[in-house]
C-alpha cells in the first residue's frame, strides 16, 4: 500500500499478490458480481462486489479508479481522487457539526 499527494490530487495505491491477471480479466473486475477467478474455487470467495463499490464511491467525489494486472501476478489497483482545499467557512468534515456548541452541563 502507498500514498501520494500532489497539488491536484491524492492517491491510494494497494498491490497484492497472486496468479497473472489477464488486461480482459482485469477489466471486467470493476462489474458486480465479477470476481477473479483464483477466488471461484474457495468457500469465502465473496460477491464480486468489493471493486465495484470502490469505483462507486470513487466517482461520487470526482475521482478516477485504476486496476493494472502486476507482471509477476496480482493487482494493482490506484484510487485517485481531487486535492480539495476549502477556506473559511463552516467547517463539515470528520464528523463536526456546525452550530452552536452543545451545553456544558453547568447551571
Amino acid at each position: 500500500m502507498s500514498t501520494t499527494a500532489g497539488a491536484e490530487t491524492v492517491a491510494l495505491t494497494v498491490e497484492n499478490t497472486g496468479e497473472a491477471l489477464s488486461a480482459e480479466l482485469v477489466s471486467t473486475l470493476v462489474e458486480p458480481f465479477q470476481r477473479g477467478s483464483q477466488r471461484t474455487h474457495c468457500d469465502h470467495s465473496g460477491a464480486g462486489l468489493g471493486l465495484a463499490i470502490v469505483r462507486s464511491i470513487t466517482r461520487a467525489h470526482g475521482g478516477t479508479l485504476t486496476l493494472t494486472p502486476r507482471a509477476g501476478g496480482g493487482l494493482s489497483v490506484t484510487v485517485e481522487l481531487p486535492a480539495r482545499r476549502t477556506t473559511g467557512g463552516p467547517r463539515h468534515n470528520r464528523g463536526e457539526v456546525a452550530g452552536p456548541p452543545p451545553p456544558s452541563g453547568r447551571n
